[in-house]
């Protein structure tokens, strides 16, 4: 695999990351990045684009951390679910609450 960036368009707002990120061990190998042609240039995802910023440093770290707003946790939960993350639709189902007011959800 290569380090080249790849450019995601998610709903119209462009996300750099590589393609190695993408298929990381915290999107296992059912994710809807996993069979993606990276090589054909800017992917379109018709998504939107609110909370794919916690998506994707989910998937570049196997963590993520994000208010717990409700409808911020909402949509991180419905955008793992057709991502494909499994792992981290699970960890939003079991996470409570921490004193600071944020979820801190991590792969393992």
């Amino acid at each position: 695999m290569s380090a080249a960036p790849v450019v995601l368009n998610v709903g119209g707002t462009k996300f750099y990351t590589t393609a190695e990120t993408l298929r990381s061990p915290s999107a296992g190998d059912n994710s809807y990045f996993a069979n993606l042609d990276y090589t054909k240039g800017e992917i379109f995802i018709d998504r939107d684009p609110t909370v794919f910023k916690y998506i994707l440093n989910y998937l570049r770290d196997g963590r993520v951390m994000f208010p717990d707003d409700g409808l911020t946790t909402g949509l991180i939960f419905q955008e793992a679910k057709f991502y494909g993350l499994g792992k981290l639709v699970e960890k939003i189902s079991l996470v409570s609450k921490n004193a600071s007011g944020y979820h801190d959800i991590k792969a393992t």
